[in-house]
């Protein structure tokens, strides 16, 4: 509870002066100072506290008040970031020209953003070989739905749409698809009639969903929770892992996991919601990895520091004879935009005794 007080302290500080940077971005301009900090620090405030009220008053107008808090941090965000881009290149352009490009940009970018976080995810295909495979197999494998709002299981339904018309033979859900603030309707019980089997590891945010909660809704869905157990389907040994941090584990603790569910004659499919050990797990074990967390950025900048946290970002990655996927995710967390960094489904083709993986 001290960490996270810390963290979100922490956090809140620098959202706030990231607020009255914007604040004397606009006094630059021309605007009172003492008004644009006033009207600045009211909003990072009043965003910040819609955050416990949602929690505490679960209504219509504190999700609409949550909502648009979140879209506001996106914006500001990408308002900083086009402001600090700006002020650099005031030493060479009239600042008048700046100010105005600088607000057409942030609010043309932001548009972007929604509509990329709302539209259906986009298709991914990999395909990987493997000589420990009889047949070939097809994957549904999505992740990062972070379902917390109404519009959100109508999403999920579209999802499982496309899923549903790739008939795949099984789906992995790679953590992260529920959200304090989720609720159960007819779009979420659409999964039950894809009548395959579903897999399910635990993301950071089912914790703080609550894990009971997410045990019975599992159930209630028909979906495979694995915690630190495997799921064998055919030649494939799914060995799944929960939040790692969340968890507080360590390599060891992952190796002797591994270690304990991997079999030498199956294909072992590790699948844990953040991309992590993957370089010393390849020094000792042969398997494919199936990851999420990082949104790949999600919204530029983010890149940039997500990168610095994990080595393995998003993307595909090889280390020996082992092979890492980490997803963009199908959904978004926070702020309901997405900007250079797509969300995606991704399917994926297990083919016998090939030698290209991409």
């Amino acid at each position: 509870m001290k960490k996270f007080f810390l963290f979100f302290s922490l956090i809140s500080l620098s959202y706030i002066g990231i607020h009255l940077y914007i604040s004397n971005f606009f006094a630059r301009a021309g605007f009172l100072k003492n008004n644009t900090n006033k009207f600045f620090l009211i909003i990072a405030f009043l965003s910040i506290f819609s955050f416990f009220l949602r929690r505490k008053f679960n209504s219509d107008f504190f999700e609409i008040l949550y909502f648009l808090s979140f879209l506001w941090m996106g914006y500001v965000l990408i308002w900083s970031f086009f402001i600090f881009v700006g002020c650099f290149l005031s030493y060479f352009v009239e600042f008048k020209k700046i100010f105005i490009g600088v607000n057409i940009l942030t609010f043309l970018v932001s548009l972007i953003s929604i509509y990329n976080a709302l539209k259906l995810p986009s298709i991914n295909y990999l395909n990987y070989s493997s000589d420990r495979v009889a047949k070939d197999y097809k994957i549904a494998f999505i992740s990062d739905i972070h379902i917390d709002f109404g519009f959100k299981n109508r999403l999920f339904s579209k999802i499982i749409d496309r899923i549903s018309a790739e008939k795949p033979e099984l789906l992995i859900i790679g953590g992260d698809l529920l959200d304090p603030g989720f609720r159960i309707d007819e779009n979420i019980y659409k999964i039950r009639d894809l009548k395959i089997p579903i897999i399910f590891v635990l993301g950071n945010h089912e914790y703080y969903f609550g894990i009971d909660k997410t045990v019975e809704i599992a159930k209630e869905l028909n979906i495979k929770l694995i915690r630190y157990e495997s799921f064998n389907y055919g030649d494939l040994n799914l060995i799944g892992v929960s939040d790692i941090r969340t968890e507080g584990l360590d390599f060891n603790n992952i190796k002797r996991i591994i270690s304990k569910y991997y079999e030498n004659k199956k294909l072992n499919i590790i699948i844990s919601h953040e991309p992590l050990f993957f370089k010393e797990l390849a020094s000792n074990f042969d398997f494919l990895m199936l990851c999420g967390h990082t949104h790949c950025g999600q919204i530029f900048p983010f890149h940039i520091f997500i990168k610095l946290i994990y080595k393995y970002f998003c993307g595909s990655y090889i280390e020996n004879k082992s092979f890492l996927y980490v997803s963009s995710g199908s959904g978004s967390w926070g702020p309901v935009m997405r900007f250079l960094a797509g969300s995606e489904i991704v399917f994926l083709n297990i083919r016998k005794d090939g030698k290209n993986n991409s």
